[in-house]
């Protein structure tokens, strides 16, 4: 039998890897780190921002209770849509809500007040003593609602629409709709 003998120089069976490299890997990994931290305070301020806000925010200017009687006596028509911001029962809801003004186009329409920054007890006795049109509609404006809808027309609550968390998307856009709430209406 014929055997070859090979000699293997060690040196060439070796791979160098330059120094750069390695620079270029601890940069790529520094900023992959820099981004994951990054995302994670981004997922955590905006989760903490929709804990404490509604989501009707994003669609819709927020009102102050002292800002209702002047807004009342220059703006037609609209809604303001009175909950807490804090509360976390009915933020699947607002999220419902938030389309449904969107898809029948009310944004303009309906205004956000929250609830938590006023006393409900005297903001429920105002609405009844200064907009309420008759004793039925002064009846159905109460403080016990953890979502509730007040159409204006010319001044006056004309409609209430408490527990509003109990309807359904496809009911809110037909409120909006018979209420005359749209733009395109």
């Amino acid at each position: 039998m014929f055997y070859v003998k090979m000699i293997v120089r060690r040196d060439s069976m070796e791979r160098k890897i330059e120094t750069k490299n390695y620079l270029i890997l601890a940069v790529v990994v520094v900023i992959t780190v820099i981004l994951v931290f990054y995302a994670r305070d981004w997922y955590v301020t905006t989760n903490e921002y929709y804990a404490e806000n509604s989501a009707i925010k994003d669609v819709s200017r927020e009102i102050r209770e002292d800002e209702i009687s002047n807004y009342s006596l220059e703006s037609g028509k609209f809604a303001i849509y009175a909950s807490s911001g804090n509360n976390i029962e009915i933020k699947d809801f607002e999220n419902d809500f938030k389309k449904a003004i969107t898809k029948v186009n009310a944004q303009d329409n309906i205004l956000y007040l929250n609830t938590d920054e006023i006393d409900s007890n005297s903001f429920t006795d105002n609405l009844k003593d200064n907009f309420a049109t008759n004793d039925k509609i002064a009846s159905r404006i109460s403080s016990g609602s953890q979502a509730t809808l007040y159409v204006f027309e010319e001044g006056k609550i004309t409609q209430v629409f408490n527990n509003l968390e109990n309807y359904t998307q496809d009911e809110l856009e037909t409120i909006m709709k018979r209420m005359e709430l749209t733009n395109n209406a």
